[in-house]
């Protein structure tokens, strides 16, 4: 018995010593696994499972906002520069539509019904800034672009249906648009800068990772980030039959709108608590 333990030991560490030996590092790989076989090289979109209409019982659709100053939602928002592994939502998003050519579903409006060319966006996402000589209006002294970047990011806007299934018997939430919240650096002015299909974007989303601060050998990507709701929201409107947010009937005090979200979250959790049977 002895022997045979002995033997399983002396194994295991002619492994380990092999493993140990094999593992060749490199300055690029910035760490202590090579930088090639890093979970985020090999990421993919996995596909939503399908869904009957006969087993969608109940949904709703709801508009929600992220805030980015809450440090729950930090991981969204930072880094502001980015850096070889990691790069902020606002950068995904906009180079996945301007330089990559992942994104493609790209719409100036909430319905998706304005759709925007890569062009389109670009204006939206830079201006021009022309200095001219106040003595003769027609020379023009310096010409400056001004870019929105991920700081002017302030928040961002989701579009998502809840739903139950039936034959799985869970509640479900469903992304269908993300829209960035920007504050423009030359006019201050605060407005969504655009709206992007959530399921065109998912390929973007899954090839770059967020921080994770708990653990940071196990980050998550964007994409499941979202599929898991890893950030704090606050419900903006319910699909209701006026077609009107909550700060359209809630327009006393910004706190009767907080607690009208909750509210809205509150029944929710109910609705599904009580189709359990006991």
């Amino acid at each position: 018995m002895r022997r045979i333990v002995f033997g399983i030991m002396t194994i295991g560490a002619l492994l380990i010593t092999s493993t140990v030996k094999g593992q060749v590092l490199t300055p690029e790989d910035d760490g202590i696994i090579p930088d090639p076989p890093k979970h985020y090289h090999h990421n993919q979109v996995f596909p939503y499972p399908y869904l009957r209409e006969a087993d969608m019982m109940w949904s709703t659709r709801h508009w929600e906002r992220i805030d980015l100053r809450e440090k729950i939602n930090h991981h969204l928002y930072y880094p502001i520069l980015a850096v070889p592994d990691r790069k902020s939502l606002y950068d995904v998003l906009v180079d996945g539509i301007l330089n990559e050519g992942t994104i493609v579903e790209v719409f100036a409006d909430d319905r998706f019904e304005i759709p925007l060319t890569p062009e389109q966006v670009e204006k939206y996402t830079a201006s021009v800034d022309t200095l001219r000589d106040p003595d003769d209006f027609n020379i023009v002294l310096a010409v400056d672009t001004i870019r929105i970047t991920p700081k002017d990011v302030i928040a961002y806007e989701l579009k998502s249906d809840w739903y139950f299934d039936k034959q799985r018997g869970e509640m479900k939430n469903r992304i269908i648009g993300i829209s960035p919240v920007v504050r423009n650096p030359k006019t201050s002015d605060i407005y969504n800068l655009f709206w992007v299909w959530f399921p065109d974007a998912r390929y973007a989303l899954a090839t770059h990772t967020a921080f994770n601060n708990h653990n940071n050998s196990t980050r998550l990507t964007y994409d499941q980030v979202f599929h898991v709701r890893y950030f704090n929201s606050v419900v903006l409107k319910e699909d209701n039959v006026y077609d009107r947010a909550i700060a359209d009937y809630k327009r006393n005090s910004p706190l009767e709108q907080l607690l009208e979200a909750q509210r809205i979250k509150e029944n929710l959790r109910n609705f599904e608590h009580d189709l359990w049977e006991y």
